[in-house]
C-alpha cells in the first residue's frame, strides 16, 4: 500500500520528492520521508502523519542534492513511529531503501543479520533490505541488487540509494508494480503512475532491476540486459478540489459522467457464459451487484466470491468459464494473484479496471476500462459506480440495453436526494447501525455500510434482511438506525414485513427506495428515481454516499483520509 517516488537529475530533488509523494497521498499513508544523496553520505529525513508535516521538518534541513527517494507508509510490519518510517538506512550508512509489499522470510533474514552482529533498530521488514544491500555490496551495486533480491520472499518494488553512487538510484521488483521515467536531464521512479510525469514511461517486469541515472536507465535480469516496453496511458492526478471542501464529494458529483463516459466505451463489449466475478472491497460489490442481471442475461449460473477466498480454494477447473476480474487501480494484490491463480486453472480471465496499463490488465487475456477519471478520495465511489455500469453495459441484453444507457440520468436524479444530511444526524459515534436489502440491494446495503464504517468509524453492518432475524436482530434497541434499502416490486411485502419488525423493537428505519407506500411506512425516506431493479444499485448506492459523506463531515473525521485505510492495496 506505501508509495515510492524517486529522482536523480532535478536540480532541487527535495522539492520533487515532496510533489510526487503528494501525488501519491490518494493510496493511503501513516507517515513518509525521504532520502537524499548528500557529499558525505545519505540523509535521511522522515516525519509520522500528514506529508505537511514532513514538509515542516525540511524547513529547518539546508541540503542541496540531486538524487533522492521518497515513500509514503501505510504501516504492515510495525506500527506507524518515525523509526519504523522509511527510508531505511543499512548498519552502516552506505544503503539507504524504500519499500512497498512484504518480505515472507523476514524471520529468517532478521537472524541471518543477527548472526552478522547487525541489530535492527525498527519493527518492519524493510529494514532488512537495506542492510542486506550492504552486506552484499562490495563495489559493484547491479551485483549487491540482484543478490539481495534473490534472498528476499514474497513481494517487493524496492528504491534503493547507494552513498558512494550519488547520482544513480536502484530499483528491483517481484509482484509489486514499480514505473520507470525518463525525462529531459532526469530519470524518476515511482510506485504508479500518477506520480511518473516523465515522457517515457516503462513498467519493469517481474523480476527485474534497474540503474537509474540522470541520462536514462538500464533494466537488467538474471545478470544480462533486459528489454522493457514503453507505455502510456497514465493519469496524473486530480484536476485539485475545484472549490469543493472535500474529493470524495466532488468524485460523488462526478458520477453521472464518469458512468456516461463508461457505458458509452463498453457499449460494444459482451461478457458471456458462466461467471465467476472476483474483487476485493467495493470491487467485490459491485461484482455482487451484477449477479441477478448476469444470470437472467446469460442464462447460466454466476457467482461473486472475494479474490482473496479465490487464492485459497479448492482448485477447481475453469475449462469453459469465466472469472472476471475488477480492480479500480487494477493493482490490488489479491486480485492481481487472482487472476495469475485463474489462469493455472484454465479459466478465461477478463480484466475490469480503471487504469489501462495496470498488473491487472497485463494479466487477463481480455479486459475493459472503465472511464471514472483519477480517483483522490480514499474511499470510492465513482469507481464503484463505474464498476457497475461496465458490468451492467456488458451484460444487458434486450431492452435491458436501454435501461443501461438511461443510468446517467438517474444517478443525476439521485444526487438531488434532499434528506441525507438530516439522517446523518440519526448516526451516533460508537453506536451501531444497519444497512439490509435482498438480491442487488444486498450489494448496496454491504456497500453502503462499508462507506460509513470507512470515513466514519462507526460499527456498521450490512447484512441481508432476510438474515437480520436468524441472531443480529439482537442488537436492535431504541434509535438504532437501520438502512433498508428497497428497490424491487416483487420484493415489496418482504421489505414492509422487515421495516415492521425493526420498528417493533425500537429501530428508526431509514428507507432508500422509489416505492412511496415502503418510504411512507418508514422513520424517513431517501428517494430514488425508478430504475430497473436489476440496474439499481448504480443509483441506490449515491443517497448511501450522501449519508456517509454528511456523518463524517459532522464528525470531524477526515473524509478524504480515514485512518488506517489505503487506496490501493497492494500487498496480500
Amino acid at each position: 500500500m506505501c508509495g515510492i517516488i524517486g529522482y536523480t537529475g532535478k536540480p532541487d530533488v527535495t522539492a520533487s520528492l515532496i510533489g510526487g509523494l503528494e501525488k501519491l497521498e490518494y493510496r493511503g499513508y501513516d507517515s513518509a520521508g525521504i532520502a537524499l544523496a548528500v557529499r558525505g553520505g545519505i540523509s535521511v529525513i522522515k516525519s509520522v502523519g500528514r506529508i505537511s508535516q514532513l514538509t515542516d521538518k525540511l524547513k529547518d534541513v539546508k541540503l542541496s542534492a540531486s538524487c533522492g527517494i521518497g515513500h509514503t507508509r501505510w504501516a504492515t510490519h510495525g506500527k506507524p513511529t518515525e523509526i519504523n518510517c522509511h527510508p531505511h538506512l543499512s548498519f552502516g550508512g552506505r544503503c539507504a531503501v524504500v519499500h512497498n509489499g512484504i518480505i515472507e522470510n523476514c524471520r529468517e533474514l532478521h537472524k541471518l543479520c543477527e548472526l552478522r552482529g547487525i541489530t535492527p533498530v525498527s519493527d518492519t521488514d524493510s529494514e532488512l533490505i537495506a542492510h542486506l544491500l550492504e552486506l552484499n555490496y562490495d563495489g559493484d551495486a547491479l551485483k549487491a541488487v540482484r543478490k539481495t533480491s534473490e534472498m528476499l520472499k514474497g513481494s517487493f518494488a524496492v528504491g534503493a540509494l547507494f552513498a558512494d553512487r550519488p547520482e544513480e538510484i536502484y530499483a528491483f521488483r517481484r509482484l509489486s508494480p514499480l514505473l520507470v521515467g525518463v525525462g529531459e536531464g532526469y530519470t524518476c521512479l515511482a510506485s504508479d503512475g500518477c506520480a511518473a510525469e516523465a515522457k517515457d514511461v516503462y513498467v519493469m517486469g517481474d523480476g527485474q532491476y534497474a540503474r537509474l541515472s540522470p541520462s536514462g536507465a538500464e533494466f537488467y535480469i538474471r545478470g544480462r540486459r533486459a528489454a522493457v516496453k514503453k507505455i502510456s496511458g497514465f493519469g496524473t492526478g486530480g484536476g485539485g478540489k475545484e472549490g469543493y471542501e472535500h474529493y470524495m464529494l466532488k468524485e460523488i458529483l462526478e458520477q453521472p459522467e464518469a458512468a456516461a463516459r463508461t457505458i458509452e466505451a463498453l457499449q460494444t463489449k459482451r461478457l458471456r457464459g458462466e461467471l465467476l466475478m472476483l474483487g476485493c472491497g467495493s470491487s467485490y460489490h459491485a461484482a455482487m451487484s451484477a449477479i441477478p442481471l448476469a444470470e437472467q442475461c446469460t442464462g447460466k449460473p454466476a457467482h461473486a466470491i472475494t479474490a482473496g477466498e479465490f487464492i485459497c480454494s479448492v482448485r477447481t477447473g475453469g475449462r469453459g468459464r469465466t472469472a472476471v476480474l475488477i480492480s479500480q487501480s487494477g493493482e490490488t494484490a489479491d486480485t492481481v494473484s487472482a487472476a495469475h491463480e485463474a489462469e493455472k486453472r484454465g479459466w478465461t480471465t477478463f480484466g475490469i479496471a480503471n487504469v489501462q496499463k495496470s498488473s491487472l490488465t497485463r494479466v487477463c487475456r481480455r479486459y475493459a476500462l472503465t472511464h471514472a477519471g483519477p480517483e483522490i478520495s480514499v474511499a470510492t465511489t465513482k469507481g464503484f459506480t463505474s464498476q457497475v455500469a461496465a458490468l451492467a453495459a456488458m451484460l444487458a441484453t434486450g431492452s435491458l440495453r436501454e435501461e443501461v444507457r438511461k443510468l446517467p440520468f438517474a444517478i443525476e436524479r439521485a444526487l438531488n436526494t434532499d434528506d441525507a444530511a438530516a439522517a446523518a444526524e440519526l448516526f451516533k459515534p460508537g453506536r451501531a447501525a444497519f444497512f439490509i436489502g435482498r438480491r442487488t440491494d444486498l450489494a448496496v446495503a454491504l456497500e453502503g455500510a462499508l462507506k460509513l464504517r470507512e470515513i466514519t468509524y462507526i460499527p456498521a453492518f450490512g447484512l441481508s434482511a432476510g438474515e437480520l432475524k436468524h441472531g443480529s436482530i439482537s442488537l436492535i434497541e431504541d434509535g438504532m438506525p437501520v438502512v433498508l434499502i428497497h428497490t424491487d416490486p416483487a420484493l415489496k411485502d418482504k421489505s414492509l414485513l422487515t421495516a415492521a419488525t425493526v420498528k417493533a423493537r425500537g429501530g428508526t428505519v431509514i428507507a432508500v427506495t422509489h416505492d412511496e407506500e415502503v418510504a411512507a411506512f418508514a422513520d424517513l425516506a431517501l428517494r430514488l428515481p425508478p430504475v430497473h431493479p436489476l440496474l439499481s444499485s448504480a443509483v441506490s448506492v449515491v443517497p448511501l454516499q450522501l449519508l456517509a459523506y454528511h456523518t463524517a463531515v459532522r464528525l470531524g473525521t477526515d473524509v478524504d483520509k480515514p485512518r488506517n485505510l489505503a487506496k490501493s492495496v497492494t500487498v496480500e
